[in-house]
């Protein structure tokens, strides 16, 4: 649930990390949405027994065609939204971190991709809490999960 993250936008009034135009803010509703499609594939293949056979299936499928379409929507942008960060990129650094822990090749062809990454990683805030002993890149989920990131 995003009501967390909402709430604590408000109380710092900061609305336009939801987007600074009306348009901004339909686009990160839309790139919200395929993100969550992509996160129950995700989910799914993290929970399945036989992982290690869905894969080939599940990145050709299902991760690859949507990496096109948010690489495509990148094109000539630092973050989705334009110059500025907004909300709508913490979802998508976190599920490109996911991708990549599965399978990093799948995130390496999308150049636009690999920018936004680098982009976030080197927002000041996010590049001390990356360097610091407080943060754990791993495991991502349950360590109970069929396949272990």
């Amino acid at each position: 649930s995003q009501a967390i993250s909402l709430h604590l936008i408000y109380k710092a009034q900061r609305e336009d990390l939801l987007g600074k135009t009306p348009e901004d803010r339909v686009w990160a509703k839309v790139i919200a949405g395929v993100l969550e499609d992509g996160a129950r594939d995700t989910m799914a293949l993290i929970n399945n027994p036989n992982w290690e056979a869905e894969l080939p299936k599940v990145v050709a499928e299902k991760i690859t065609p949507r990496l096109k379409k948010l690489n495509d929507f990148l094109a000539g942008k630092k973050f989705f939204l334009g110059d500025n960060v907004a909300l709508v990129d913490f979802a998508a650094y976190f599920s490109f971190h996911v991708i990549r822990a599965i399978q990093a090749s799948a995130i390496s062809e999308h150049a636009n991709i690999v920018s936004f990454i680098n982009n976030y990683e080197n927002i000041p805030e996010i590049k001390a809490y990356l360097a610091s002993d407080r943060y754990q890149a791993k495991p991502i989920f349950s360590p109970n999960a069929p396949l272990k990131i």
